[in-house]
């Protein structure tokens, strides 16, 4: 599975790696990459993700998940 979200606050490597490991700290994570000029995540796991969840994590750590359309 993929999936693909925007986080507007992303501007530097330590949001790339605070993104990262969040994210990765989920089961069925496999894979998380953060495009820093993109302002983009896209993370491949090996069941749905719960969305809602990786934006309260996130949102805990100061950054707004927007949903790809």
């Amino acid at each position: 599975m993929e999936t693909k979200f925007t986080v507007p606050e992303i501007s530097c490597g330590h949001c790339k790696e605070t993104i990262e490991s969040t994210v990765n700290s989920l089961e069925n994570v496999e894979a998380v990459n953060v495009d820093i000029d993109q302002k983009s995540v896209e993370v491949k796991s090996s069941s749905d993700l719960d969305l809602s969840l990786v934006s309260n994590m996130l949102d805990e750590q100061g950054y707004t998940v927007v949903e790809s359309s």
